[in-house]
């Protein structure tokens, strides 16, 4: 087959041969005629040209695709290590990541999804839903095959396999390589406060796929038929994170778009009813699909539990967006340069996806945990609408974009192949490569931070477990309430951040408490029956406990201060633990 032609005048824009929507279009000033590839060559032979019109393959870009697909790899590879060396302890920050696989262990061993809370002594019982279980259940059995490190393993392959993908995409528009990196780089340092090992990730992978999805049906190099992909993945995505809704939205937007397109006369993929039909029933089916869960309507509702409570000043992730902050920063650079783009695109040549990332923008202001969604969707659309903006050219007459890449992008499967293949390898490889045997317990890689984590205080908390019964109650912060649910779990925790159990006023006391009135802790403790606190360093719950005479502090680190009964500190002596002889000075000393 013939390779499309695309002719056109900057000087007066008066015509536009181009490839639009998988066929040869001849566009004027007006509305847009479709012909065959042969009249459209005869029409080119013979239409006048000025001495600036240029003629070349709208496609070009699919010439040189090898240089294209070793850089992808390449970041790829780089990213992956990048991520490994630096992820094996910040990828462990999040208390989520310690509860969520805790409940895929008990799904593990119970055969049953969970649906009343077992944690915590506050909640114990109430109903409550495990809106990941999917992802959790994967968590406890790749934890069952390589611990810590292949979670770790696997979550670095995700998050890399992502954006080297997007660095695909965009070396494919010609973009060189230093103005390539640099938009990757504010993409990556945007998202980057959401890279830990939890369910998350599956959100960050599938919303890059719905969005490349999107812009593949917009530019014709995708049927409207694809859009019934979108069903299982749903079914799928819903079943592991609440970030469906993100697709959801996403799919939503950009088929309304389409169909308010063709209704007003204007390009659209949906430029007949049998495809507006088509497209219609795949979004219903998609939202249909989010009810194929173990809980039904009863996720839903958890979902919008969450949604609707005020947590911006108690969860880091739900804070609004602050140009104090870095990732602040990174938002405002990444939205200048899609926003410069944008409005660079000669208005009748906008596209509905590439209007999409604005609405994540907004969302992202709100709550910064969006701010990984807007610059994931910001970076597709970029990528699309470069070749039609000016500021293409004025990227090339500087040496940043090739001449041959201002056409339209082509697909990134190939990288995204690459990088899958890749990633297989590098797993089995640091698998096969490990000196003791992979497994739990063997973590040969992953490192708790202590500047993070109170990781010098499990031994006490050992002892604390052996001393009392299942079940024992520990006051905590909300910040160790992970931590404690996978490293004492013979004690049960006063909060932790799976919000939806505990409510919007459970929540606003507990922050109130800690922010100054510290007392409440009394009121508690008579409420509850807690003999034993965790809180953090420096905070008025530990100046508070400090000075309490029916408190003893029982260690402390540079994170957490431990309290119990004044009397712990005599009887702990005696604790030992089993097949061992006492040690009364090693446990005055806070030795495990």
């Amino acid at each position: 087959m013939r390779a499309p032609v695309r002719l056109s005048r900057p000087t007066n824009g008066g015509l536009d041969l181009e490839s639009e929507f998988g066929r040869h279009a001849l566009r004027l000033r007006g509305p847009a005629y479709s012909m065959a590839a042969s009249d459209t060559d005869r029409i080119a032979g013979k239409l006048p040209t000025a001495p600036s019109t240029e003629v070349r393959p709208a496609h070009g870009l699919l010439r040189n695709k090898s240089p294209s697909r070793l850089a992808g790899a390449a970041l790829f590879v780089a990213g992956w290590l990048l991520l490994f060396w630096i992820g094996r302890s910040e990828l462990f920050r999040d208390p989520g990541t310690f509860w969520h696989l805790v409940v895929g262990q008990q799904m593990l061993r119970t055969g049953h999804v969970p649906r009343v809370d077992s944690f915590s002594f506050t909640f114990g019982g109430k109903p409550w839903e495990s809106q990941w279980w999917l992802a959790e259940w994967a968590m406890a059995a790749l934890y069952r095959a390589g611990g810590w490190d292949l979670l770790l393993l696997v979550t670095v392959t995700l998050i890399a396999a992502v954006y080297a993908a997007l660095g695909a995409r965009l070396l494919a528009t010609g973009l060189r390589v230093l103005p390539t990196l640099v938009v990757l780089g504010l993409v990556v340092a945007a998202g980057s406060p959401q890279f830990h090992v939890r369910p998350l990730v599956v959100t960050t992978a599938l919303l890059y796929a719905t969005m490349a999805l999107l812009v593949e049906i917009e530019s014709g190099r995708a049927g409207v038929a694809r859009l019934w992909w979108t069903v299982p993945v749903v079914a799928l995505w819903a079943n592991c994170h609440g970030g469906v809704l993100a697709g959801l939205g996403t799919i939503g937007l950009a088929v309304a778009g389409w169909m308010a397109a063709a209704w007003l006369g204007c390009r659209s993929p949906l430029d007949c009813r049998a495809k507006r039909l088509s497209a219609g029933a795949a979004v219903a089916a998609s939202c249909a699909a989010v009810l194929a869960n173990p809980y039904g309507w009863d996720l839903v509702r958890g979902w919008w539990r969450i949604l609707s409570m005020p947590l911006q000043d108690l969860i880091q992730e739900h804070a609004r967006l602050s140009l104090r902050e870095p990732v602040g920063w990174m938002v405002a650079g990444l939205a200048a340069v899609y926003g410069a783009t944008l409005l660079a695109v000669p208005r009748g040549r906008v596209r509905i996806t590439w209007l999409l990332p604005l609405v994540w923008l907004v969302l992202a202001c709100q709550r910064v945990r969006n701010a990984q969604l807007f610059a994931i969707t910001a970076a597709v659309a970029w990528c699309e609408m470069l070749p039609y903006s000016r500021l293409s050219s004025w990227l090339a007459s500087r040496g940043l974009l090739t001449a041959g890449g201002s056409g339209p992008t082509p697909s990134a499967r190939p990288a995204a192949r690459l990088a899958l293949r890749g990633s297989l390898g590098a797993v089995l490889l640091l698998a096969l490569g490990a000196s003791r045997p992979f497994g739990p317990g063997d973590d040969r890689w992953v490192r708790f931070a202590p500047t993070r984590w109170p990781v010098e205080l499990r031994g006490e908390l050992a002892r604390i477990q052996q001393a009392e019964p299942p079940g024992t109650p520990i006051f905590n912060d909300m910040a160790f309430g992970g931590f404690l649910i996978y490293h004492a779990p013979r004690l049960r925790v006063f909060i932790d951040d799976r919000c939806e159990l505990y409510g919007g006023p459970f929540l606003e006391e507990y922050d109130d408490a800690r922010r100054g009135a510290p007392a409440r802790i009394d009121s508690w403790r008579r409420r509850f029956g807690f003999r034993y606190a965790l809180v953090e360093s420096n905070t008025p719950f530990d100046r508070y406990l400090a000075h309490h005479p029916d408190w003893a502090q029982l260690g402390r680190t540079r994170v957490a201060a431990l309290y119990g009964p004044p009397g712990e500190k005599v009887a702990r002596a005696r604790i030992t633990p089993p097949g061992s002889s006492p040690a009364p000075d090693a446990a005055r000393a806070g030795t495990p």
